[in-house]
């Protein structure tokens, strides 16, 4: 008996990058599946869209009042009636006829494994390039044990690129935009510990797009070290207060010209848990800045990801 995927696509405007991901949907192989729209467009654009399609497979919800993100990819995964749940940003797209029956074949052939994540086809749209986003094997050996190292780094990527058991108890924390799927990642993996690694392409993750959220939150300030803050206290323990999680945090807390532990309580809520790892974050980060800041930029170069490798935390 083939397993039921619930595709789930939270859709924002750009009817035409939705029609991409919606077709390359249509096409698989494997038949099986559901395709979710969960709609925050304030006009009809999305909708008249998924009424050209005629097909039975969707189900299409507007949402009255814009729920925003995450929860508007919640409200697509509580629609669902699959076994499984296949999130699909509207901007991204299967690679092939192939990429869900691979997708659902990884889960069913793995024993016990209830969360699976493919390599990715990074598309940069605004230098047209292409990149192959993968996970090394010491990565994956890592993630077995210590999946909060996604906190770190986050291997996995993009949404559009896992597939996931439907458990009705996780979902994505709307307390978050930045780390968002970092933070469900790591819950859902502390729950469910097996997972398999596609390693393969299946899925288009496109760099880039006007309405990402991404390129609206990666220089805010305030939201960034204070979701940093907020999830590395929730699953810290002393095992983390090392040089490498103090280097992570003195090179955020320089990329936003923050000094002194002071000057960080002035502006943030400090974590209990976290209060003493902070204090000694801040004792050596006047000391060699200029050689923080290059080392940061060689090892999170184009050239280190895709050549030497290095890992930094």
């Amino acid at each position: 008996m083939t397993q039921l995927v619930s595709i789930c696509i939270p859709a924002y405007k750009q009817p035409q990058l939705l029609k991409t991901a919606i077709e390359s949907v249509l096409i698989q192989s494997y038949t099986n599946y559901e395709i979710i729209v969960s709609d925050d467009t304030p006009d009809d654009s999305v909708k008249q869209l998924v009424e050209q399609f005629k097909a039975e497979s969707i189900r299409y919800f507007k949402n009255e009042k814009p729920l925003g993100s995450p929860d508007n990819w919640n409200n697509a995964i509580k629609q669902a009636k699959g076994d499984y749940i296949k999130i699909l940003h509207h901007d991204d797209h299967f690679c092939t006829k192939e990429s869900l029956r691979k997708f659902v074949t990884a889960l069913t052939s793995a024993p016990h494994a209830d969360f699976a994540f493919s390599y990715s086809d990074i598309f940069f749209k605004k230098v047209n390039e292409h990149y192959l986003h993968k996970q090394s094997n010491a990565q994956l050996k890592r993630l077995q044990t210590q999946p909060e190292f996604l906190f770190f780094r986050n291997v996995i990527g993009a949404p559009s690129a896992v597939i996931f058991k439907n458990d009705k108890t996780i979902f994505f924390n709307k307390d978050y935009k930045w780390l968002v799927d970092v933070e469900f990642y790591i819950n859902y993996l502390l729950k469910h510990k097996n997972f398999v690694c596609i390693k393969e392409a299946l899925v288009t993750i496109v760099d880039g797009g006007e309405e990402q959220i991404t390129q609206g939150v990666a220089n805010d300030k305030d939201l960034v070290i204070r979701e940093n803050l907020n999830l590395f206290a929730f699953f810290y323990s002393e095992k983390l207060n090392t040089k490498r999680s103090r280097l992570f945090f003195q090179e955020l807390f320089l990329q936003f010209n923050i000094r002194s532990y002071d000057e960080l309580k002035a502006v943030f809520l400090i974590p209990q848990p976290i209060e003493s790892f902070l204090k000694e974050v801040f004792v050596d980060i006047a000391k060699n800045t200029f050689l923080k800041k290059l080392k940061k930029r060689l090892l999170t170069s184009r050239y280190n990801k895709r050549i030497f490798k290095i890992e930094r935390f």
